[in-house]
């Protein structure tokens, strides 16, 4: 028996899906964004099959180097400051239009995956490639940046990102002296800063970090805000005695007190709800010996939210726990504190239309982890597109998301590309 292809699908309801599928999967593979990941990710990988790409380090530089050899091949022109961040520009056919900017960052931390960072830079070669290979000729010029130093280092997080918005502070302690040791100057680094009166916006693609995409069967996240970082070092002294003959009534324990205090922060935490996190992540203790009373304990309480109102409201009520614990004394000293930084409403609207469009699945999601959009989002409006990350694990050569995720993440960033350039 011989079926005609227009009666086919009368015949087999899901022979058209099928076909649907073939097709989608087909466009999702035309920027071969995966391929790309892979050729400038894999430099600095480890026996273990992770990545260790830090700042201003060879394995970075050789990354840098793979991924300015694909955008100079779609036509690019590139550049480089002394931040260790390259730039990529295709000119537009209308001078007066604003730069559309997409990137990320290319460092990773230690024993890092291939998708952190990298994924972001290579979504945007993507993109400049397809735009080459269709011959097609936007009116805004296009910017590609894959910036160095995003990760924690000697420098702070997100480096490369801040330099180039001028958010770096010239009076940073030891900045001088560290800079040194990457063979370069404070003056250079500030002569870094870009003029942004020539910028529209900054899209960012970026694996999610978590596990909330992919518990919920979520394709995509429409980023809302990052997330600010407050971190503060939290100081229980209490009396070091011998821990065989001192009565348990007796002890001033400062350890139990730490120990105690986390345990409300976590509960506090939680009951606050609204997305925020606390971590108690680095403790120490003196004299750190098994048969002594602890007389001292410090330890990092991090807290991390879109909206400020909670990480205050969370650090209230941790200080007032400090005067109801008897064990020790409490003193809590902030450390850092940056600021959060909202998405662009209308970039949120441009990637929800994209993803609608290629029918994909999406939710909008703040950011709990920092990303260069943060710095960039002082000087212009941005956009963020998260996709998922298996089992929600980053920061780990065990970093995974499946080739068709990649792809469509890819694919919706061009789709905006072309929605903005309209």
């Amino acid at each position: 028996m011989i079926f005609h292809f227009f009666t086919a699908p009368f015949l087999f309801p899901h022979f058209m899906v099928i076909m649907e599928e073939m097709y989608v999967k087909e466009v999702f593979f035309m920027g071969k964004v995966m391929d790309i990941l892979e050729t400038i990710g894999h430099f600095g990988k480890n026996p273990d099959g992770s990545y260790t790409r830090r700042l201003y380090s060879p394995e970075f530089f050789q990354a840098l180097e793979a991924a300015e050899g694909l955008l100079r091949q779609a036509g690019l022109t590139t550049s480089r400051d002394a931040a260790g961040n390259l730039r990529a520009v295709l000119p537009g056919t209308d001078p007066e239009a604003k730069h559309i900017l997409l990137g990320s960052h290319l460092d990773t931390v230690p024993s890092g995956g291939l998708y952190d960072g990298a994924y972001g830079v290579a979504a945007a070669i993507g993109c400049v490639r397809r735009l080459r290979e269709e011959g097609r000729k936007l009116r805004h010029t296009v910017e590609v940046y894959a910036f160095n130093g995003e990760e924690a280092s000697p420098l702070g997080g997100t480096f490369g990102s801040r330099t180039l918005a001028g958010l770096t502070d010239p009076d940073q302690p030891l900045l001088r002296e560290t800079l040194e040791g990457f063979s370069h100057s404070v003056e250079e680094i500030l002569a870094c800063r870009r003029d942004f009166s020539d910028a529209a916006c900054y899209l960012e693609t970026h694996i999610e970090q978590g596990g909330r995409l992919e518990k919920e069967g979520i394709q995509l996240g429409i980023v809302s805000g990052i997330s600010n970082i407050v971190r503060y070092l939290v100081t229980a002294e209490g009396q070091s005695n011998h821990g065989g003959t001192t009565p348990m009534e007796d002890r001033q324990d400062a350890m139990v007190a730490m120990a105690k205090l986390i345990v409300f922060a976590d509960a506090a935490c939680r009951k606050i709800g609204h997305s925020l996190v606390f971590t108690a992540g680095k403790i120490q203790c003196s004299p750190n010996a098994a048969n002594v009373v602890p007389g001292k304990v410090t330890c990092t309480f991090e807290m991390r939210n879109v909206d400020r109102q909670y990480t205050d409201e969370l650090i209230r009520e941790i200080r007032a726990a400090t005067e109801l614990i008897p064990d020790a004394r409490f003193t809590v000293q902030q450390l850092i504190h940056k600021d959060s930084a909202l998405c662009d409403p209308k970039l949120m609207e441009a990637f929800e239309k994209a993803a609608d469009s290629l029918g994909a699945t999406w939710q909008v999601m703040p950011s709990g982890a920092g990303h260069d959009a943060d710095s960039i989002a002082h000087r212009i409006p941005v956009g963020m597109l998260f996709i998922p990350s298996h089992l929600g694990i980053s920061h780990s050569g065990k970093e995974y998301t499946p080739p068709e995720d990649v792809e469509r993440g890819g694919e919706v960033l061009y789709r905006t590309l072309l929605g903005l350039d309209d």
